[in-house]
């Protein structure tokens, strides 16, 4: 795998630096779940995670994973994933992730290492992600490659391109090797409700802010109320309203920690129109008010 080099995006508390590349992305995530959790989403590389400190919980489409401290996660490309601190857990909660895409590199589709093992990992929709432990061999060795890439790409004064593409192409190695070792029947209506999902849930990042309900969403995925409620309740495991609800707080906390806009005009740019609810909501899922939460997180 011929990859000349690397893009950096690392995400450490406060501060997010970039260095632009135009080759292979590979980006470099550090976050405290205890300020925000990851929401559900997907990406279109393959993302590597390890838990540094507290306990996690990792979803992975219909899987869910509790990690605690030098456990990891994997996730492949397309599958919705999420992540947040474990429940009923507080304090810190930090993990590391990096994200990185080797089908970008031009030279790529036409090399062995690619045809005989990047391209079947990508396609490979009965090996959406895993829980990484330390005690199954091959698993240990993937999270002792990823603190390695770290190490020699963020905590090093100059990244050391060579070593990091070593490692990557030996992440990926592994990750292929063992993608059939516990093969997953996945149906095609399994596929079509994450293809489902997918619709709603760009719908409702681009319209959080309007008067949302079950049957907007489900006019958005073009199907019955019944099957956006089944859709959410079995890959998500919440209620459409439920996970709207959800979003509209994360969006507040997030404005929360960075604006300097009053709480009722968040409250109301975040689609909340009644204070009181959203006082009561937010409470209910940050375990303190606003006020607190502004006073505590506050870059």
């Amino acid at each position: 795998m011929a990859i000349s080099s690397i893009n950096y995006v690392i995400e450490k508390g406060n501060i997010l630096l970039k260095q632009e590349s135009n080759q292979i992305p590979v980006s470099f995530y550090e976050k405290n779940l205890e300020r925000a959790e990851i929401p559900w989403h997907w990406q279109e590389g393959l993302e590597i995670g390890l838990v540094i400190s507290g306990e996690i919980e990792v979803s992975v489409e219909a899987e869910r994973y509790l990690l605690k401290e030098g456990e990891g996660f994997f996730v492949n490309s397309g599958a919705l994933n999420a992540c947040r601190q474990a429940p009923e857990t507080t304090g810190e909660c930090i993990i590391k992730t990096i994200v990185f895409d080797p089908r970008l590199e031009p030279d790529s589709p036409d090399s062995i290492f690619y045809s005989n093992y990047i391209a079947p990992l990508f396609s490979n929709d009965a090996f959406r992600g895993t829980a990484l432990s330390s005690e199954v061999a091959w698993h240990k060795e993937i999270l002792r490659l990823m603190t390695n890439c770290w190490e020699l790409c963020i905590d090093c004064e100059e990244c050391n391109d060579l070593g990091a593409i070593a490692i990557i192409s030996q992440i990926i190695f592994l990750l292929s090797a063992h993608s059939t070792s516990e093969p997953r029947t996945v149906s095609s209506k399994e596929a079509k409700d994450a293809e489902r999902i997918r619709i709603m849930l760009d719908y409702i990042d681009e319209h959080y802010r309007d008067d949302l309900n079950v049957s907007v969403l489900s006019e958005s995925a073009e199907i019955s109320e019944s099957e956006a409620m089944r859709c959410f309740h079995n890959m998500l495991g919440t209620t459409p309203i439920q996970y709207v609800k959800n979003y509209r707080i994360r969006k507040a906390a997030e404005m929360l920690q960075v604006s300097d806009e009053k709480i009722v005009d968040i409250a109301i740019d975040c689609g909340f129109q009644d204070m009181s609810y959203f006082a009561k909501t937010f409470r209910e899922s940050k375990g303190i008010t606003p006020t607190d939460y502004r006073e505590k997180y506050k870059r």
